[in-house]
């Protein structure tokens, strides 16, 4: 590491490559990654849960916001990272940070770079996943129970998951899959990569209940067998709490509304969801 830099994009390994190349060349390989604010919660928690899973790279970028974050007793640099189970054949790319600002050139250079990686390790299949906050007009005529839609890229052809709802311009109307999570599986389709994005349906920001969506459809999709029930369970839960809180909000506005009353001053809560795109 004495030479450790970072540019736009620095990739540093932590295993050695070509042992590592070497071992899964003719492997079939899949890749799930997710990038905030929600996605990157799903392959975080499914390296976890694999008990064989490694960390392979670390990738920097000065996109990257401007800090150090604490793990455990020491602090780090901000860093994506790609973990790896040999057992499962799965990668989980997790994208722990945004770009600084919304910089088109940075995005679609690491969903650049992230795509060629997954073609040299030999990724079959590519996974994004996300959240959607499915209230604009053409999503409120979705039958209810759906727990995630799925983007299809070119050469996809699996068939769709149960519960789940196949995007296309018909039912997304002009909108889009923002960022990464749609330009990933773009690049990667462009390199032969059979490429998927998978957004779970939420009912405001950051719901925690989408992930679980996302979650099954990747897992019925992907056909890895996985043991999640306890994910699931921790999301649901954090989800429950966070409404109690939101509830708890709302009822003190509704009580200010009541002990305070002056002209021209007003506390209300919006209701508009049409800022949120999907991704």
């Amino acid at each position: 590491m004495a030479d450790f830099e970072i540019e736009e994009l620095s990739l540093y390994w932590n295993v050695e490559e070509d042992e590592f190349r070497t071992k899964i060349r003719d492997y079939y390989n899949i890749m799930v990654a997710g990038f905030p604010p929600l996605g990157n919660i799903i392959p975080y928690h499914l390296k976890e849960l694999l008990s064989d899973s490694e960390k392979i790279l670390s990738l920097y970028s000065y996109n990257f916001p401007p800090m150090v974050e604490a793990h455990d007793e020491v602090f780090e640099i901000p860093h994506d990272e790609l973990w790896y189970s040999e057992e499962k054949r799965l990668f989980c790319y997790v994208g722990k940070y945004p770009e600084t600002e919304y910089l088109p050139k940075s995005a679609y250079k690491q969903a650049e770079v992230v795509a060629r990686i997954a073609k040299e390790l030999h990724v079959r299949e590519l996974y994004t996943v996300g959240v959607i906050m499915p209230f604009q007009k053409p999503f409120r005529e979705t039958p209810p129970g759906i727990e995630a839609y799925v983007g299809y890229f070119e050469g996809s052809h699996k068939e769709l998951p149960p519960a789940s709802v196949k995007m296309t311009r018909r039912n997304i109307g002009r909108y889009t899959i923002i960022r990464k999570t749609g330009l990933l599986p773009g690049f990667a389709s462009k390199m032969g990569i059979e490429s998927y994005s998978i957004l779970g349906a939420g009912k405001y920001p950051e719901d925690l209940r989408a992930c679980v969506g996302a979650l099954r459809a990747f897992k019925r999709m992907s056909g890895i067998e996985l043991e999640t029930g306890r994910v699931e369970k921790m999301l649901r839960e954090s989800a429950e709490a966070v409404e109690a809180r939101i509830r708890q909000q709302i009822e003190q506005i509704e009580k200010s509304r009541y002990t305070y009353r002056g002209d021209g001053v007003g506390v209300g809560v919006s209701n508009d969801t049409s800022q949120f795109m999907y991704g």
